[in-house]
């Protein structure tokens, strides 16, 4: 009997330690590291995120979850975050009649991968427990990311839960802004579209050096080793140079061969330092937009040129963008990021760069990171004042302008694996039918609401018109500015059967003007039809095709037309800028060598005595930011009365001063 007794403790003891397991495993963290390849990224956008995801979830503003049996999960942040505390309320939504015990391991992670363990506690199983809600606070998660771990602790059975983040300070409560007076308008120009961190985009895979602080040898290093790899999509080479350098040891400019120049789509061109050069003669105020597009960053990861530790999701790297910019805005006094008109004032009073942070990627907001209302109202909080509503390809809020043929045949596939994103087409390509949603009108509802800026640009005109009839009749003329946008009227056939609705009419601007709004104008390398005749006071000899002889056209034919007007340079956008009229690039946008001779002769002799990099401007065209206010020197060169955009500062900020006003009415 003794011997059957011992027997029967040692099998209770290793039953209890089986059925123990589960804990002891619970007690720890697990991986919290986010490594992301190929395979990742497809799951990721296969299953939106869900539950069919293979291996780690991304941890976002709502995730359910079925727990069943010994399962184990994990939900993980892939940035770090911005603030020091989070809220969760863990809810039980349902479970089975016996069994589903589960416990929640929830940690935090430094960016040297240090891990700590900050709770850990179970929720019981069975019918009983259901609505079970757990209200839990961490703190000292800045410069941290967040995980938790779900362990299954019961033999049979299954749970099902939520986890809701909440970020302090109330979901949906307005900022209230400190009002103040000021007897005179600031100065200085606006730059209202540039991506200034897009470093951290595409999953690191596409831009060359970093947008922080620090001499330039150290952010936009040299390029060694293979400085030919081109982009390859699903196994296919798309001739698409990764990288293409024109390096040299030095970083002065003194020779023409070096980077980044006006053609320039893959080296960084808002590194700090250039950027702070553009202030102190003038910059003033800058539209930081946060971008992303998953399709690329899907494509970077394919070629294995890419940080793994860059999750490929739209919102993900919004999220890694704004954690970045904080960071510069803490570091450096020169550099604010502002929440309000006042707020904005008040720093460029102080001598300060006024820097208002945007959203622009295609998977805005999307069902796999939970409501949107509560994704809003976290980028909200963050600072974040506005958000396009689409980008590129559908959304589930409206259309996006057609421009480019892989644009419109990335909205057709996008419909096919989201079902709340539509596709439509008037046959032709030009006209995207895909107006404002349900959702997209609620969404636009609560930015009014939140005094948040509207920002109209790669909208198709269906949803402009949409847009414009809503603020003029139920929002009293609520401000609406189109950032980054070309002339209609005076584009070539070439550049009309490229951007097809990605541009502004006389009707579309007009619903910017008489909304007391503003247009940011382009900066590319587009040849222009002429504006005016020479009998015009302020014409401007179109004659250096692509350079500031062709942006001085549609700048004269919006300046004309009564509308406030600012740059949108669309740096690190993968576009080209505006060419220079002197050295070896001269007037390079012109249709044949013949003509492009008799342009630059035209040009007469480069200027002398003038600053260096007013010189780098006239041989490099619009390389980088730090080069804008060359621009502006050049625009003054060749005749162009620059007061509407060299007041851009005070335009955007009265712009955004009605948006608090309740009487405003049309512009007339």
């Amino acid at each position: 009997m003794k011997r059957f007794a011992h027997m029967a403790r040692v099998t209770a003891l290793v039953c209890s330690s089986l059925l123990l397991s589960p804990l002891a495993q619970a007690a720890r963290c697990g991986d919290t590291d986010v490594i992301y390849n190929l395979f990742d990224a497809t799951q990721d956008e296969l299953f939106q995120n869900g539950e069919g995801t293979l291996g780690p979830r991304r941890l976002v503003t709502y995730q359910t979850t079925n727990m069943v049996s010994f399962g184990s999960k994990r939900f993980i942040q892939t940035a770090f975050n911005d603030i020091d505390r989070l809220d969760v309320v863990f809810r039980k939504q349902d479970g089975s009649r016996i069994g589903g015990k589960t416990t929640f391991v929830v940690c935090k992670t430094n960016a040297n991968g240090g891990v700590t363990k900050l709770d850990e506690f179970s929720v019981r199983g069975g019918r009983r427990t259901n609505g079970t809600t757990i209200n839990r606070s961490y703190g000292g998660l800045k410069d941290h990311r967040l995980s938790i771990r779900v362990v299954g602790n019961s033999p049979t059975g299954r749970a099902r839960f939520s986890m809701d983040l909440k970020r302090p300070g109330g979901e949906g409560q307005r900022w209230i802004p400190a009002v103040s007076q000021h007897s005179s308008p600031v100065s200085g120009f606006a730059d209202v579209h540039s991506h200034q961190a897009a470093d951290l985009a595409f999953s690191g895979g596409w831009y060359w050096g970093s947008h922080r602080e620090g001499p330039l040898a150290a952010q936009l290093p040299r390029c060694e080793g293979d400085n030919h790899a081109t982009l390859q999509f699903l196994g296919i080479n798309t001739g698409i140079d990764l990288i293409d350098p024109h390096f040299d040891a030095t970083f002065g400019f003194p020779d023409y061969d070096e980077w980044p120049l006006w053609s320039d789509i893959k080296h960084q061109q808002v590194s700090a330092q250039w950027l702070r050069e553009a202030h102190d003669r003038g910059l003033n105020l800058v539209v930081a937009s946060l971008v992303n597009n998953q399709w690329l960053s899907a494509a970077a990861i394919a070629s294995g040129r890419h940080d793994n530790r860059m999750s490929p999701s739209d919102m993900e790297a919004v999220k890694r963008q704004v954690h970045s910019l904080k960071q510069m805005d803490e570091r450096n006094d020169w550099y604010t990021i502002v929440r309000d008109p006042w707020e904005a004032r008040r720093a460029i009073e102080r001598g300060e760069l006024a820097v208002i942070m945007a959203v622009e990627v295609s998977d805005v907001l999307p069902n796999s990171d939970g409501p949107w209302q509560q994704q809003l109202y976290d980028l909200y909080h963050m600072g974040v004042r506005t958000v396009q509503l689409a980008h590129e390809t559908n959304s589930r809020f409206t259309g996006a302008a057609y421009h480019r043929n892989v644009f419109e045949i990335l909205s057709r596939i996008k419909s096919w694996f989201e079902g709340n994103v539509d596709f439509a087409s008037d046959g032709n390509g030009i006209h995207n039918n895909v107006g404002l949603t349900g959702e997209g009108s609620q969404l636009l509802d609560e930015m009014v609401r939140l005094n948040m800026l509207v920002d109209i640009t790669h909208l198709p005109l269906k949803t402009q018109r949409q847009i414009y009839n809503k603020v003029s009749t139920q929002h009293n003329y609520y401000p609406l500015y189109n950032s980054h946008t070309r002339m209609d009227p005076l584009l070539t056939p070439a550049g009309k059967d490229m951007l097809r609705e990605f541009v502004t009419t006389d009707e579309t601007l007009e619903f910017v003007r008489s909304t007391g709004g503003i247009l940011g104008l382009r900066t590319g390398e587009d040849p222009m039809l002429d504006y005016g005749t020479p009998s015009r006071g302020q014409y401007v000899a179109n004659n250096c095709d692509g350079s500031v002889r062709s942006f001085a056209q549609f700048y004269q034919y919006a300046d004309d037309r009564g509308v406030n007007l600012a740059f949108g340079s669309d740096f690190n956008g993968f576009i080209t800028q505006v060419v220079p009229r002197f050295g070896p690039d001269a007037c390079a946008n012109a249709a044949n060598d013949g003509l492009r001779n008799i342009q630059r002769a035209q040009q007469g002799a480069e200027p002398t005595n003038v600053p260096d990099y007013v010189r780098e401007y006239y041989r490099k065209g619009l390389a980088h930011v730090g080069l804008l206010p060359a621009l502006l020197d050049d625009m003054q060169r060749v005749g162009v009365d620059t007061t509407n955009v060299e007041n851009s500062a005070e335009a955007f900020l009265q712009m955004w001063e009605r948006t608090y006003d309740p009487f405003r009415g049309r512009v007339n």
